[in-house]
C-alpha cells in the first residue's frame, strides 16, 4: 500500500464491473489503529449453486491477484507511463490469455520495437513467462 489509497479505488472500480453487481452490494471499508477490513458482498449468492462454484471464494481470490499484480508493478524501478502501459496490459489479457510483441502494440498504440522493448522489463521484472505451443514470443502474466 502507498498510503495514498488509490487501490481503495481500483478494488471499488473492479468489483463494480462485475457482471453481478448490483446497487446496494459495494465493497466497505473500516479501519481503525489496529485494523484494516474489506468486505466484499458475495454477487453471487442469489445463483444457483450449479451456475458457480464457490463464488465467495472467487471474488476474494480475484481482488486479491489484481492488488497482487498492483503491488508488483508499484515496486519496478521504471518510469510511471511504464507502469501504466503494463497495466493496461494486464486489464486486457488478465492470467490466462497469451499475449505477443504485436498485441502489446496494438493494445498500448506503441511500435513493436517499444513492445519488444516493454517485454524484457516485463521478462527481466518476472511479471510474465513465455509460454510455448503458440508460436515464438508469446507470454502471459505469471500468477
Amino acid at each position: 500500500m502507498e498510503r495514498q489509497g488509490s487501490g481503495l479505488n481500483k478494488i471499488r472500480d473492479a468489483y463494480e464491473q462485475a457482471a453481478n453487481f448490483r446497487a446496494g452490494m459495494e465493497p466497505t471499508f473500516y479501519s481503525d489503529r489496529t485494523q484494516f477490513t474489506v468486505t466484499l458482498p458475495n454477487l453471487n449468492y442469489h445463483l444457483k449453486d450449479h451456475q458457480t462454484a464457490s463464488p465467495k471464494k472467487q471474488v476474494a481470490i480475484d481482488v486479491a491477484i489484481d492488488v497482487a499484480i498492483d503491488v508488483a508493478i508499484d515496486s519496478l524501478n521504471i518510469t510511471a507511463s511504464t507502469k501504466a502501459k503494463i497495466r493496461s496490459i494486464f486489464s486486457h489479457v488478465g492470467y490466462n490469455t497469451p499475449f505477443g510483441r504485436k498485441d502489446i502494440a496494438e493494445m498500448t498504440g506503441i511500435s513493436q520495437t517499444a513492445a519488444g522493448n516493454l517485454i524484457n522489463k516485463m521478462k527481466t521484472a518476472a511479471l510474465i513467462e513465455p509460454i510455448s505451443g503458440l508460436g515464438k514470443g508469446k507470454y502471459k502474466f505469471r500468477r
